[in-house]
């Protein structure tokens, strides 16, 4: 068995460790910033055999959030801090797969030949890996109760896998690619939707919908019961480039590599604290939007009771005075509300290769762009050239 390695970034710090030959110049990079709510960075890694030109990458913790209940993707637009680059429209893990194996492997033709499970530690380990899993949502969904607003999941799915395909380079190589993912997905609602934290006539009409709703069953994710929203991405993606003549023993190479690589624990450590000091956060931010909301409807039932009786003692000319001045009172508040809140979450508007504006948190010191359009800001120090490079991300500037 090759020898467990440090993968180092440039200024030497430890990354991950996994098993690779002598022969393999290693290294990574650490992309700090929330990619996700629940994912505060990640990391890249690199091993390349100058001699044969075989290439293998590792990447951790990603995930994507589909919104399927529209009343909650309406809600989230007027949300100044959402971050919109892990919205994204879902995908069944095969698709993701390929769509990864085709995008960092840069081959001209990839065609799938194969398909196995993933022997990773999460592969080795599934049961442990999706109690592992669970625990972080079981913790959400406790707390999303304890606000008045019970969520449950009705589809979960924990895999590992990967996927061979013959390749053809840009050059014309034929080629061996091996692509793999540690997958996780679950789809989640509320029996009184999320909404109703913050607006509860909102939430019961979101209720309302569901109940309309089909209730088709199926295993597979985006199939399902319907819900409000799926969270879906991996926590490991592994792949391997290689000419065709060396696929043997790059093929030996790499399963040692994929089921020894992980990140390093004082790094996994301070991953698990940015959560959960982002989770002490949202939990103030509800309690105190929860508080307003039933000041709001305090306030709304006495305004009503008002209304009712002035309108009873007043002639219809009145009363279109009345509502004329509620609504201008209103969208009034609603104005000097959103406006209060942008100011206090902080943003900075960018323009997109496309010529999009897209806003980002003021946290951010550099905006990218990937290939997709996805947006990531990332606080502190600019990646390297190389990590850039591996990750098709163009930076974008402030409008």
């Amino acid at each position: 068995m090759d020898t467990i390695k440090d993968f180092k970034d440039q200024s030497g710090h430890v990354l991950a460790h996994a098993a690779i030959p002598d022969d393999y110049t290693i290294g990574g990079g650490l992309v700090d910033g929330f990619q996700h709510e629940s994912v505060p960075f990640f990391i890249t890694v690199h091993a390349v055999n100058p001699k044969t030109n075989v290439i293998m990458y590792a990447l951790s913790d990603e995930k994507y959030t589909t919104y399927k209940n529209q009343m909650l993707k309406m809600t989230l637009k007027s949300m100044a801090d959402v971050k919109w680059n892990s919205i994204r429209d879902f995908v069944e893990p095969e698709v993701y797969l390929n769509s990864f194996a085709k995008a960092l492997s840069q081959m001209k033709e990839l065609t799938p030949i194969g398909e196995a499970p993933l022997p990773s530690l999460c592969g080795q380990n599934q049961n442990q890996t999706y109690n592992d899993f669970m625990v972080f949502y079981n913790d959400a969904f406790q707390r999303d109760a304890s606000f008045g607003t019970p969520t449950k999941a009705n589809n979960i799915l924990v895999k590992s896998f990967m996927r061979r395909y013959d390749g053809i380079a840009q050059s014309g190589a034929e080629c061996s690619v091996i692509a793999g993912m540690d997958y996780n997905g679950i789809e989640y609602y509320s029996t009184a939707s999320m909404l109703s934290v913050i607006n509860p006539l909102a939430g019961l009409l979101g209720s309302a919908i569901k109940n309309q709703q089909a209730t088709k069953s199926s295993d597979k994710l985006g199939e399902g019961t319907p819900c409000d929203a799926i969270d879906w991405g991996a926590r490991n993606k592994f792949l391997l480039v290689c000419p065709k003549e060396y696929e043997q023993q790059a093929f030996q190479d790499f399963m040692e590599f994929v089921g020894t690589f992980h990140m390093d624990q004082n790094l996994r450590q301070r991953f698990y604290e940015l959560i959960s000091q982002r989770i002490q956060m949202r939990m103030q931010e509800t309690m105190r939007f929860q508080s307003m909301a039933q000041q709001s409807m305090i306030n709304l039932q006495r305004s009503q009771q008002q209304l009712t009786q002035t309108l009873a003692a007043n002639s219809r000319a009145m009363s279109d005075g009345i509502m004329d001045s509620w609504n201008k009172k209103m969208a009034s508040d609603s104005r000097i509300s959103q406006a209060r809140s942008e100011a206090i979450m902080g943003v900075n508007t960018y323009t997109n290769t496309y010529g999009q504006d897209v806003q980002v948190g003021v946290s951010a010191d550099h905006v990218y762009q990937n290939q997709y359009g996805d947006v990531y800001g990332v606080s502190g120090t600019a990646p390297d050239q190389e990590t850039l490079n591996d990750l098709n991300w163009t930076e974008i500037y402030k409008k």
